[in-house]
């Protein structure tokens, strides 16, 4: 009895055993494994067969066809100066009309010969030739005044102007771009008048002459360019000078305010800023 005792001890003692032991924790999958820094080592998905467009490096890039662009894309936001006059010589002659003297009206043709030191910078001849038409005021003054007028009858006169540009721009009429240009001119010279041939002291007619007047002149300007080599011409100038009016001892200042109205032609033609358009 004790040997069948002790075998049944040895039989159910490993199974008391199995059943006071805990049950193993539930299994979950093993983690990614990293790096210190955080970076995934886990194996890449499989790779495509399908090709991967590579990007076409800088210098091979090809350019678009002109039928592509717009027309903002034809258009430079920022243009540079077209026209330019630097070292280039304009020769610009008008036609002239004054329009500040009530009772005689003087028009004439001017001629301008300027030479461009830079682009806003010219130094100018300037000549003038006049005549001179009485207006109906004259009649009117004398008829129902009983006035006696004394004027001054200039004949031709020369100046030495200098030219600054200090504008320069373009415009929009009817869909087409045109360039301006606005100038300012002064100058001095001289107005040769009816009077200058005439001897200064009346009872000595074989003394000294008068001789010309001295004469200043500034005015205002604008160009429309129509081509590299031509454009069409605005400018109001005044014209100042002392003249003693023949009937008179007695000496004026008299003024010549005109619109001048004429083209300038520009050697060499070629404009060389015509590259930058």
């Amino acid at each position: 009895m004790r040997r069948l005792a002790a075998l049944c001890l040895l039989v159910l003692a490993p199974m008391a055993l199995a059943q006071q032991q805990p049950p193993p924790p539930p299994t979950t999958p093993p983690a990614t494994p990293t790096t210190p820094l955080g970076l995934d080592l886990t194996e890449e998905p499989p790779k495509s067969d399908v090709p991967v467009a590579k990007p076409r490096p800088v210098g091979e890039v090809q350019p678009l066809d002109e039928a592509e662009l717009t027309q903002d894309d034809l258009v430079k936001s920022v243009q540079r100066k077209v026209f330019l006059k630097a070292h280039r010589f304009e020769l610009a002659p008008f036609l002239l009309v004054s329009i500040n003297d009530p009772y005689y009206s003087k028009w004439g043709l001017s001629l301008f010969g300027t030479y461009f030191i830079t682009d806003t910078l010219g130094v100018a001849a300037h000549a003038g030739w006049w005549q001179l038409a009485p207006t109906d005021n004259v009649s009117i003054a004398k008829r129902n005044f009983q006035s006696r007028i004394y004027y001054s009858v200039p004949q031709w006169s020369l100046l030495g102007d200098m030219e600054w540009s200090p504008v320069y721009g373009k415009a929009s009429i009817f869909n087409s771009i045109f360039h301006f240009d606005l100038y300012l001119v002064g100058g001095l010279g001289v107005v040769w008048t009816e009077t200058s041939s005439a001897p200064v002291d009346a009872n000595n007619p074989t003394g000294p002459k008068r001789g010309p007047a001295f004469a200043g002149e500034i005015g205002v300007g604008m160009r429309f360019i129509a081509l590299d080599w031509l454009s069409v011409n605005l400018l109001l100038i005044d014209t100042s000078y002392v003249d003693t009016p023949a009937g008179t001892s007695i000496g004026a200042i008299q003024n010549l305010f005109t619109i001048n109205v004429g083209v300038s032609f520009f050697f060499p033609f070629k404009s060389t800023g015509r590259e930058s358009e």
